[in-house]
């Protein structure tokens, strides 16, 4: 039953199928979550698009849904925040209207312009998204108030103001070093200043729930709206991965590992190791980010195209079919009997390499959950590279609800795994520890963080496991370094 004289903080997780509401009580404990699906269109090769006002109708469903079942009084809604994907951007008018399809971080179309600019200054994939608007729609780039991301759009609903954090707005031409918008590449684009949103940092108070947003999702005015960050930071600091050696690794679509760093190693993105360097939710911080595209959708991937029954009998006996399909990778040894996976199909170039007939559908579901510790592997050695120790890795998503997967990762990297108190919503719970810092409840981030995040297991590696992929992982290097310049990740 709830308690009607607690506070709790309402989080938007806008990710890139679907928006959560969670509903956090102020110690950190998850009272309510909903989910709502929205569309994603693919017109032609290369062009992925989202509605925001779908992103909109989601937010709208799924708190009514949250306030609805949980039985909480809007009024002892303390704080709301917000995390969402990233690189994702839309122009909007003066009035809030939506004059295109919001480009998400997928979408790879490109003009001469956009790869100039993007040469000189890579993987700021929202700028040259303004870009291609500005060439090829040049009547909506005139047009445009603002250029919208996501974390803008859902800021400007909530409070009618047209905002960004520096961990969203790093993939524009932001200055990554002093936190603003660059002279520089603005004058290099021509992209005016005017048209792009004010920037706040993360967990500051951005203004209050307006009267006519707290109407129509059932909730009180003037709740106070704080600024949360790009999803990847957010579940850093929901996992408290904020000290040295202890790094963070998120399993949902792709795979993300990061590092907090005390300053930046390079401007935003190192083509040489294909890694990020970018602005942090905590102050004064940044992030090393090392991406490994699609492991989560090659697992769904093989869900649905090969494995319907146990789809079916998972859903007779009301269970998630992919504990069925995990069941039958936990019989399959360490290293796959040689099957080994290039986890790059995002990129045409992934690869089963040691394919025999004495496989079976249980070899190659191992081998995918493998191929996630390979490529952490790899990153962990480019993290070394740059100086960054790694003792410990701290997991989410979809990898944390699974033994098999989590002990693979730990025999692969040789390191502990840690699954913390909110392992599957770890974006959303560092949103909220950001939201519980700008309301006052929590002096700082880190100490809010210390607070509430708890270790709840400790997987370590075994020993005869680790034996084996250790003689297995030189060769998925090797294969994985050429695919992935192929590639050009």
């Amino acid at each position: 039953m709830v308690n009607t004289e607690e506070k709790y903080l309402l989080i938007f997780d806008v990710g890139t199928t679907a928006v959560k509401t969670i509903i956090f009580n102020t110690s950190g404990k998850i009272i309510e979550k909903t989910y709502q699906e929205y569309p994603t269109t693919t017109p032609s090769p290369g062009i992925v698009e989202q509605n925001p006002e779908d992103w909109w109708l989601a937010s709208k469903e799924s708190v009514k849904k949250a306030l609805n079942s949980s039985k909480i009084e809007p009024k002892t809604i303390s704080g709301i925040g917000v995390t969402t994907q990233r690189a994702t951007i839309a122009p909007m008018d003066r009035n809030g209207e939506i004059l295109h399809p919001a480009m998400t971080w997928m979408d790879a179309r490109s003009c001469p312009s956009s790869d100039a600019m993007a040469q000189k200054f890579p993987q700021r994939n929202s700028m040259t998204k303004i870009l291609w608007l500005k060439d090829n729609r040049p009547q909506i780039f005139k047009k445009a108030f603002k250029f919208a991301l996501v974390d803008t759009y859902m800021y400007y609903k909530l409070t009618g103001r047209f905002v960004s954090d520096f961990t969203n707005s790093a993939y524009g031409p932001f200055d990554i070093y002093g936190l603003k918008w660059s002279d520089e590449i603005l004058d290099e684009a021509k992209i005016p200043i005017e048209k792009l949103p004010s920037l706040v940092p993360s967990g500051s108070i951005i203004g209050e729930l307006s009267r006519s947003t707290a109407s129509e999702i059932g909730l009180k005015v003037g709740i106070p709206i704080v600024a949360g960050g790009g999803d990847q930071q957010c579940s850093t600091i929901g996992l408290n991965a904020t000290s040295s050696g202890i790094v963070k690794a998120t399993t949902g679509t792709g795979t993300f590992l990061d590092a907090q760093l005390d300053s930046p190693l390079f401007d935003l993105y190192d083509p040489l190791t294909r890694t990020f360097c970018i602005p942090h939710v905590i102050p004064d911080k940044w992030v090393f980010e090392a991406v490994l595209p699609g492991t989560g959708l090659i697992y769904r991937w093989f869900r649905d195209q090969f494995c319907s029954n146990e789809v079916q009998t998972a859903s007779s006996i009301g269970i998630d079919s992919y504990d069925i399909i995990n069941l039958e990778a936990a019989s399959i040894q360490a290293g796959s009997e040689g099957l080994m996976i290039i986890p790059l199909f995002m990129f045409a170039k992934g690869l089963m390499w040691g394919l025999s007939f004495s496989h079976t559908k249980a070899h190659i579901a191992r081998a995918i959950l493998e191929s996630t510790g390979y490529g952490l592997n790899f990153f962990i050695e480019v993290m070394n590279g740059q100086n960054i120790e790694v003792k410990e890795l701290r997991i989410d998503g979809g990898a944390a609800k699974s033994r098999l997967w989590s002990q693979i990762q730990s025999d692969i990297t040789g390191k502990p795994v840690v699954l913390t108190n909110v392992a599957e919503d770890a974006s959303a719970f560092g949103a909220a520890i950001l939201v519980s810092y700008g309301i006052g409840l929590r002096k700082s981030i880190s100490g809010a963080t210390k607070e509430m995040v708890q270790v709840v297991e400790r997987i370590t590696p075994i020993q005869e496991n680790s034996q084996i992929y250790n003689q297995i992982y030189p060769k998925f290097a090797e294969i994985f370094l050429q695919m992935a310049m192929e590639a050009k990740i």
